[in-house]
């Protein structure tokens, strides 16, 4: 697993697909800053609150790194480095999850120097603030984590199935969300369903309004749990019965 993630990180240093989610991540950090200083966030908001919200955010940023995640997997089929890593006897499932672990955590440690430079600005202006429902916050990290996870999971599922990245980063985006297409598809023809209980949307907690409430949370890990499974074991078994030539 170590030598997977090491080989991984190899690969992302020569990716310059790479190096452009990092310049779009850095484009974010500018627009969050100059959002910040037109709405007087700085002044208002302490710089461990300011961290944290960063930290939370750049969604648009993690489906940038989804695309990176596809296109890592549509290359290897391309390359013929899948064959070579299934041949050599090294287990599917170690594969897939050294994918995952390490753009996750590229996408979570990019998103914490992001949080650490808008932290140090604002608490420059306003000092460094107060945490005041640590718990809280604690949950809503790893209700992040999951999160991302969950999102580059499918990127990496659908890009073993469909072999191609623009096509796997878009069904990657779809199936997370296929609970509010259906509400859509059944509102359309006049059948009204509630499927609230299936949304991540629904269950993630909101980055603005921490309160000492962590009853959400069950329903929010439950449901981002479920997702991560799903993908995980629809991946794996992808890769188990697949020809690879």
């Amino acid at each position: 697993m170590k030598n997977l993630i090491r080989g991984h990180l190899y690969q992302l240093k020569k990716d310059y697909f790479f190096f452009g989610c990092l310049a779009f991540s850095v484009a974010f950090l500018i627009v969050s800053i100059r959002i910040a200083s037109l709405g007087g966030g700085a002044d208002s908001t302490g710089g461990i609150e300011s961290l944290m919200s960063t930290f939370w955010g750049g969604d648009f940023v993690l489906y940038a790194f989804m695309l990176l995640t596809a296109n890592m997997i549509a290359e290897a089929y391309r390359s013929g480095v899948m064959k070579n890593i299934i041949g050599r006897g090294i287990p599917k499932k170690q594969y897939y999850l050294s994918v995952v672990v390490t753009v996750s955590a590229a996408f979570l440690l990019v998103m914490l120097l992001s949080g650490i430079v808008m932290g140090v600005l604002a608490g420059s202006q306003s000092g460094l603030g107060t945490i005041s429902y640590p718990a809280y916050y604690a949950l809503s990290v790893i209700a992040r984590i999951l999160f991302v996870m969950a999102h580059i999971s499918f990127a990496v599922t659908m890009a073993i199935l469909t072999r191609n990245a623009i096509s796997g980063v878009i069904l990657g985006l779809m199936v997370p969300n296929i609970p509010q297409i259906l509400e859509m598809i059944l509102r359309f023809v006049k059948i009204r369903v509630d499927l609230g209980f299936l949304k991540i949307s629904t269950h993630t907690p909101s980055i603005y309004e921490a309160s000492n409430d962590l009853s959400t949370f069950l329903p929010c890990l439950i449901v981002l749990c479920g997702y991560l499974a799903v993908s995980i074991f629809v991946g794996l078994r992808l890769l188990k019965y697949q020809d690879i030539k």
